[in-house]
């Protein structure tokens, strides 16, 4: 039986880096070079065949005829903490809608976040119709009233959203967004909501060089996170699935022109 790794013997120095990298223990360094000893225990995540530094390692499940060869060059400090810095949550957009090939490269970025155990498996539904957007933002409302009227802990907090968003008239759970981007995954992943978390903080560091604004919109992730039945009506999301993160996505309709601070760095050494 043919194994899922295969060596380049011309290639290979004997080095066992891929060895010490592998993340489930399953590599070990033979007279020939590495051999897998439990091929159904591989997360497929690609770190053998990433950190090899002749190209002799292969494997089947990351092939190395997919990869390529990493060209940005490393950024200087002040330059990768100004770019993180700079991030900030969009809920003013233009009235522009993002084309599907450009939500697709944006969304693209987010299948290389990390995920527990390599396990992946998030998959999206964008939302574009805007009759459907406005049935989402009232189907939240009428969640968080039965949540008041069941005296869930957040109810004062639940009243005075809604007060904003029946009352007044302002869509402070949808922030008018032309473009919700849901995110699903099985229900039986017990990680899916921290793969998304992750998933997402890719995506909205990327956006803004697509030129896009992105936030999390809480009020509606809360919801789907609470597994509401017209929600998911709505969205006929399968039952085996379940919501993990909700996202607005557009252009942004104002320029931010200032880093601004956070409260100080809390950190205690032991």
């Amino acid at each position: 039986m043919v194994g899922i790794l295969t060596v380049d013997q011309n290639k290979c120095v004997r080095c066992g880096i891929c060895s010490k990298v592998c993340p489930s223990c399953i590599i070990e360094m033979g007279e020939n070079g590495p051999v897998c000893i439990n091929d159904m225990s591989c997360m497929s995540c690609g770190h053998c065949v990433s950190v090899c530094p002749t190209g002799a390692l292969d494997n089947s499940r990351c092939p190395y005829a997919e990869t390529e060869p990493i060209p940005m060059p490393v950024l200087d400090s002040q330059t990768a903490y100004n770019f993180l810095r700079m991030r900030r949550s969009i809920r003013n957009f233009t009235p522009e809608l993002v084309s599907e090939d450009k939500m697709r490269q944006l969304l693209d970025i987010a299948r290389y976040a990390p995920t527990a155990a390599n396990s992946q498996g998030l998959y999206y539904i964008v939302v574009s119709d805007q009759e459907l957007i406005r049935k989402i933002c009232d189907c939240v409302a009428d969640w968080m009233q039965e949540e008041i009227d069941n005296n869930s802990p957040r109810r004062r907090y639940f009243r005075k959203v809604l007060e904003v968003y029946r009352g007044r008239g302002i869509d402070i759970i949808g922030r008018n967004a032309k473009q919700l981007v849901f995110a699903l995954a099985r229900r039986l992943n017990v990680t899916g909501v921290s793969n998304c978390e992750q998933a997402w903080a890719y995506v909205e560091l990327y956006a803004p060089t697509l030129g896009l604004g992105t936030t999390i919109m809480g009020f509606i992730e809360t919801c789907a996170r609470a597994d509401y039945a017209p929600l998911r009506e709505l969205l006929q999301v399968p039952q085996k699935q379940v919501i993990v993160g909700t996202l607005l996505v557009g252009y942004p309709k104002y320029k931010y022109n200032r880093l601004v601070n956070r409260q100080h760095l809390k950190v205690e050494f032991r």
